[in-house]
């Protein structure tokens, strides 16, 4: 899942990206907020990601409040904070307010969002708590709010992805400027809301991993989205998550001050991750994407990764990108075309 550079159709980095799409190298594209001009500029570029055999996971981070990339101005319903939300709203009244936000999303084009936040509100967190993104400081009072999300979002197609894996409402730092350490602050009470997510009829399509360090599950001090220790053993064999793992960026300086781009993707695939996601704005590479084939390619010739590890996560990404388009076709009263299946590096 890769970004691009420009606000409108025109923009070369974007017209590439979705040539990339339809050859079959990306699986999704995501918008920041340098992607975001005039509803007229963000529609265009949607039927630009969309005009193809080949239907990307179109993503965007719509969660509420300050994370709101999606305006007023756009034609959206705003959003209060997560935690506003919790304070003012009945679990019912919030599914109301999502379901009208995800029905707005999904018809401009967008299918994923990168939402509900499950960290636990500590309020001197600089990247949580300060901005009002959690539900609350209660993990059994944050499950129904983020199940509410799920179901107003998922009920109008829109794939949701439970954030920021193991929890990073205890962080003191912000990990788009380095590796937020939760080694002393962090407790097990944090997956609560993960895990009793994963058991409800709302369970989320997949989990964003967070730029973490947490050394008492990850000894050798890496951060969780390229730890085995975090992604694999506990979120996929200890909690049982079956659904589809997804980095957060690795272009984030957590994780490009430790390693570069290359290594960046293999470790996080080592480590358990589906689905990579980088912003590739900051030392923009227009082809990315056939260099990450090429990388995954050697890898597997290495023996560092297996090509059925690969196509595990490919089918587990595909899985959920046919659900996103058999609900949106299933509301257009159309029948889905398959989506290809994934090919062997």
């Amino acid at each position: 899942m890769i970004g691009f550079y420009g606000a409108n159709e025109r923009a070369p980095s974007a017209r590439l990206l979705a040539r990339q799409v339809q050859r079959g190298e990306v699986g999704g594209v995501f918008f920041v907020t340098q992607n975001i001009g005039t509803l007229q500029e963000v529609t265009g570029l949607l039927r630009l990601f969309r005009a193809g055999e080949h239907q990307p996971m179109i993503a965007i981070d719509q969660e509420g409040g300050i994370v709101q990339r999606l305006k007023e101005a756009h034609g959206m319903t705003p959003l209060p904070a997560a935690k506003v939300v919790a304070a003012t709203m009945s679990p019912v009244q919030a599914r109301e307010i999502y379901a009208t936000a995800g029905q707005e999303l999904a018809a401009l084009g967008f299918n994923t969002n990168f939402g509900p936040v499950l960290d636990i509100d500590m309020p001197q967190s600089p990247a949580i708590g300060r901005a009002k993104r959690s539900f609350g400081s209660d993990p059994v009072l944050i499950v129904p709010y983020a199940e509410a999300f799920v179901e107003g979002f998922s009920g109008a197609g829109i794939l949701c992805v439970a954030k920021h894996f193991p929890g990073h409402g205890s962080a003191m730092g912000d990990s788009h400027h380095g590796v937020a350490d939760i080694s002393e602050s962090w407790n097990e009470a944090e997956l609560q809301p993960f895990r009793r997510l994963f058991v409800s009829a709302q369970a989320p399509a997949m989990v964003m991993m967070g730029h973490l360090r947490l050394d008492a599950i990850a000894s050798d001090g890496l951060p969780a989205t390229i730890s085995s220790s975090i992604v694999t053993g506990l979120l996929r064999e200890k909690m049982g998550f079956r659904g589809v793992i997804m980095t957060d960026d690795i272009d984030m300086e957590a994780i490009s001050h430790l390693m570069n781009r290359r290594q960046a993707v293999i470790a996080s695939l080592v480590a358990g991750n589906d689905l990579i996601m980088i912003k590739n704005l900051f030392g923009y590479d227009p082809l990315l994407p056939s260099r990450v084939v090429g990388w995954v390619r050697d890898a597997i010739s290495r023996g560092v990764l297996t090509e059925e590890r690969i196509m595990a996560s490919a089918e587990r990404v595909r899985a959920v990108r046919h659900r996103a388009q058999r609900e949106t076709f299933h509301r257009a009263g159309a029948r889905p075309s398959q989506p290809p299946a994934p090919r062997a590096p």
